[in-house]
């Protein structure tokens, strides 16, 4: 039987009274990310959980206003959260990409906070299309302040606290340019917009880098100045835009955004049929550094072999969608996923084991600790890939 929140937050703690060891070694946490990323050989194979709101309302306990409720305390159950999923990655509890607390700062900065709808355990969101369903609203969209209007100022305090307390919070800095912004703010209208109204579609995406913009600004400010950005990149799909679409509304202002900030990118993207390959020469033509690419798909492990071969020089981060094993399988499966994955593709480095995308309500908690089981027993440095 599966655990609600309460006993969840009660197993933590009991875990932490019985001796069980839980709070991690966070300076190799970093080496071993940073390690990785810069194409040298950690002690291990990093693993990085991907928190949304739902696992950690299930580990904390609390709602998700709750978390929001202070800088402090959201700190406090990232770290919780974050050492009782195991691995090397600080997410925030409350996710700091600019998705659905984005779509609540444009509904409050345009007065149509009844646009927002709150979910007390998981992942709010905006009903898609109500801020800019006119031209008008386009024409008058304004851009949210990130360092007054919440939850962001509480988000980057807390980014700041966990940095401070353990050294590893500050590298989670998430714009997304542009795609899932368009689809909040103004729906499946969008999709008509890029045939019929390309001009106002385009009007908007300038807005909406002006807002990403000032979120990194903002981010700066309060949090830090992060060394990458990891950039969401959802128009990439073809099951989304065609790749020629795509670039004109969503990859040119990523890379205007690489060459203004100055930062090497991160490349995530969930979809089921992404154009990881166009877009990643497309954007290194373009001079924007790729340290590394997440996402589930493909999930032909022999598909990644191909990518590797082809970009050895950029970081996979990946290799279970949270859909597949983890939601679905058993222990076995899961254990049996992250070996393939490390033997196949972490022989030389340059793999984080991520599970892909945030991991939903319902997986089960020892499926996920599964995959942190797995990764220590496979994963430590000389790998032997005859096992």
């Amino acid at each position: 039987m599966d655990l609600m929140p309460g006993k969840v937050s009660e197993l933590y703690e009991h875990l932490q009274k019985g001796g069980k060891k839980m709070k991690r070694d966070y300076n190799k946490c970093r080496e071993r990310l940073e390690n990785t990323m810069l194409g040298i050989t950690p002690d291990r194979v990093p693993l990085v959980y991907l928190t949304s709101e739902d696992i950690s309302a299930r580990v904390s306990g609390l709602t998700i206003r709750e978390l929001a409720s202070s800088p402090e305390l959201l700190a406090e159950k990232t770290i919780k959260v974050n050492d009782f999923l195991g691995g090397d990655g600080m997410a925030t509890a409350i996710n700091v990409y600019c998705g659905p607390f984005e779509g609540l700062a444009y509904a409050k900065a345009n007065n149509k906070k009844n646009a927002f709808v709150w979910k007390d355990y998981t992942t709010p969101f905006v009903l898609e299309g109500q801020i800019c369903k006119t031209e008008e609203d386009i024409e008058n969209l304004i851009i949210p302040d990130h360092t007054e209007i919440e939850p962001w100022p509480t988000i980057f305090k807390a980014i700041a606290i966990i940095q401070e307390k353990t050294g590893i919070g500050l590298e989670q800095f998430s714009p997304s340019l542009t795609w899932s912004s368009i689809q909040m703010l103004r729906g499946s209208q969008a999709y008509l917009d890029v045939r019929m109204n390309p001009d106002l579609l385009m009007k908007l995406c300038e807005k909406i880098y002006l807002s990403q913009w000032d979120y990194y600004q903002a981010y700066c400010k309060i949090a830090g100045q992060p060394s990458f950005a990891f950039q969401c990149t959802y128009a990439f799909n073809q099951h989304m835009l065609s790749f020629e679409d795509a670039w004109k509304f969503e990859g040119q202002f990523i890379v205007r955004f690489a060459k203004e900030s100055g930062l090497p990118m991160i490349i995530h993207n969930c979809g089921f049929k992404p154009y990881h390959i166009e877009l990643i020469e497309k954007l290194q033509q373009e001079g924007v550094v790729i340290l590394a690419l997440n996402a589930s798909h493909p999930l032909d492990i022999e598909w990644w072999v191909e990518f590797r071969k082809k970009f050895p020089e950029i970081t996979i981060m990946g290799g279970l969608h949270v859909s597949a094993e983890m939601e679905n399988g058993t222990e076995k499966d899961v254990e049996n996923r992250v070996k393939e994955v490390i033997m196949k593709l972490g022989t030389s480095g340059r793999l984080v084991i991520t599970p892909t995308c945030c991991m939903p309500w319902r997986i089960p908690l020892n499926n996920i600790k599964a995959v942190t089981d797995a990764v220590e027993k496979y994963g430590t440095y000389p790998i032997n890939s005859t096992e």
